[in-house]
């Protein structure tokens, strides 16, 4: 005898029940404040299926309950499945869980985050999102971006949350995914809980609510580890950027970029040599044997005004190939940077060059340098930023004009370390 529908969808509401996933009582959604979409998992690398633990409550497109300890959740076909205690059902194409315990969290495969866990079915996959408040976000950023320093955390903390704000709000690069911003190198790296500490999270609760703004928008608040003595103008960095829009991102000296030989294992940061055989170059610039044979020279071209190459010329016995942006020069041949020189060493090229990253806004190692000297976190973010403002409450509140200070420091100079064979 067939079932009717109603009996059906009595029936999964049943098993819902036993699994935890029903519950009395309305849903607590996160309150009114500021949020981002963080991207966790997704893409290719996305999981078939991960761990939740923890107390909470949850909602799918067909239930809503709460739960208790460990819970699976999966893609099945182009539905969500979880499993908690023995117990299997499908809960619809999404799903939404948020932490009700003492901890302000839930773990995802043992990793903690706060605020909501969203979790979709893309590809066969599942997507997971973390829905979480802009200052939550922030807490799970700076420790990861930024040395331990009271000072040049609140820069971080500025940084990373107005660039937040401006992925989210003007840029949206990752829309077409479902989210604001996704938790590594690409954007930020955001590692949730297990990444605060202490003084950071007084940095950015110190910090609360400011973003740099300029003609009352979230600025692109790009940042890299080290300028190398001098930063990089967007448009010489990125061909096709307009530098007329982001006028703040112009080239500054960055004289405290040395402090990169204070910090265990980043010394090659500051000035570096990388030892490059001519069939390395070859495979890296992907020529062929036949088409570039035997790679006889490595010449620069053209550099742009800070002296990062622009395009580089591979001379082979068959043929030649060139790299024509410093972006493509810096990851084809998998050095730190594009401010470099070439030499021909017996039967090596020697690359000795400086800083590490594009180099375009502000540079890490010279802001903590400049942290170190006594410099405020808004004398730093001026300094790098030129003719931007700091203004409250996410970019709607009061502004304060930031000023450069006068730098009148004398570049430190050390000699050049091997960059570590793993490092790109």
């Amino acid at each position: 005898m067939r079932e009717s529908k109603r009996d059906m969808r009595a029936g999964l509401i049943g098993v819902l029940i036993v699994c935890g996933l029903v519950g009395p009582g309305a849903l607590r959604d996160l309150g009114a404040e500021e949020l981002v979409r963080v991207g966790l998992r997704y893409g290719s690398g996305a999981p078939n299926a991960v761990v939740v633990s923890g107390s909470g409550k949850g909602r799918g497109e067909r239930s809503r309950g709460s739960f208790e300890g460990e819970m699976t959740v999966a893609a099945q076909g182009r539905e969500i499945v979880v499993e908690h205690k023995g117990r299997r059902a499908k809960v619809g194409r999404w799903a939404e869980l948020w932490p009700v315990g003492k901890d302000p969290w839930l773990k995802l495969d043992g990793a903690a985050y706060r605020g909501k866990l969203r979790f979709e079915v893309a590809g066969g996959r599942l997507k997971v999102i973390d829905i979480v408040g802009i200052e939550d976000y922030v807490r799970g950023v700076v420790p990861n971006e930024m040395f331990a320093d009271a000072e040049a955390f609140k820069v971080q903390a500025v940084i990373s949350r107005t660039l937040a704000v401006y992925v989210r709000d003007i840029e949206r690069k990752h829309a077409r995914d479902g989210f604001d911003i996704c938790a590594t190198g690409h954007c930020q790296v955001y590692r949730g809980v297990d990444s605060e500490r202490t003084l950071a999270d007084e940095g950015v609760a110190g910090t609360r609510g400011e973003v740099l703004t300029y003609r009352g928008r979230a600025i692109f608040s790009a940042y890299h580890a080290n300028a190398g003595g001098l930063t990089q103008t967007v448009d010489e960095a990125w061909p096709g950027s307009i530098a007329r829009d982001f006028p703040y991102l112009c080239s500054v000296e960055s004289p405290y970029d040395g402090q990169a030989n204070d910090l265990p294992g980043y010394a090659w940061c500051y000035r570096w040599r990388r030892e490059v055989r001519p069939e390395e170059i070859r495979k890296l610039v992907g020529g062929s044997e036949r088409r570039l044979g035997t790679v006889r020279d490595v010449v620069v071209t053209r550099r742009t005004s800070t002296g990062r190459v622009r395009e580089l010329e591979v001379v082979g016995t068959r043929g030649r190939t060139t790299l024509k942006s410093p972006g493509k020069v810096r990851s084809v041949l998998g050095i730190p940077s594009a401010l470099f020189e070439v030499e021909r060493e017996g039967g090596c090229f020697v690359l000795h060059g400086r800083g590490r990253g594009h180099g375009v806004g502000l540079s890490q190692h010279g802001a903590l340098g400049m942290a170190k000297a006594g410099h405020g976190y808004e004398e730093i973010l001026g300094h790098f930023y030129r003719g931007v403002v700091l203004t409250e409450d996410y970019g709607r509140g009061t502004s304060r004009t930031l000023r450069p200070p006068e730098l009148e420091v004398e570049a430190r100079e050390s000699p050049p370390v091997t960059v570590p064979p793993d490092v790109s």
